[in-house]
């Protein structure tokens, strides 16, 4: 069973674009389905965290709302935040699923139990997910792949936003 959903951002948590103004990375645009998703898999007991190649201030803003307080931004080497997470959580890798699109997520999804992509995802990426959403990044694809997750753990998605959690 997935006890940890692990994030990256760009392509995932949002469609990828970056917008910059003159002065530095000025929006992101984040799906609220994904972060009600997000909402009940905490409320369900997975923990959530995310790791990202970049940091910015709206994704800072955008994690804070969620409550999501185990990030990993402006983060290079994804494989070695998994492993951390892993020995400062307990949480075994195998027990973890990851979401990512690109191939610098290749060595962190290899750790995961459950590999997802968006449908967005490269092709090699996409190749290699255990689950591809229908859906692509910052367009609901992390609230199906937490559905899925859900789903697979028998969790009643409309008890468990309805105020229970029933399985």
């Amino acid at each position: 069973m997935t006890k940890m959903l692990i994030l990256d951002v760009d392509g995932v948590l949002t469609d990828g674009t970056l917008y910059y103004s003159a002065e530095a990375e000025a929006l992101k645009a984040f799906n609220a389905h994904d972060g009600y998703g997000l909402a009940l898999c905490m409320k369900a007991g997975i923990k959530v965290a995310i790791i990202s190649g970049r940091t910015s201030a709206p994704l800072e803003r955008r994690l804070d709302d969620l409550h999501i307080h185990r990030r990993y931004l402006g983060c290079k080497d994804k494989a070695a935040a998994i492993k951390d997470i892993a020995n400062d959580t307990g949480i075994d890798p195998s027990d973890m699923a990851f979401m990512g699109d690109d191939l610098l997520d290749w060595p962190a999804m290899q750790l995961a139990g459950l590999k997802i992509a968006p449908a967005n995802a490269v092709a090699a990426i996409r190749e290699r997910a255990d689950l591809v959403t229908k859906a692509s990044g910052g367009k609901g694809a992390v609230r199906e792949a937490v559905e899925y997750i859900l789903g697979q753990a028998g969790i009643d998605i409309l008890a468990l936003a309805n105020g229970g959690l029933s399985q």
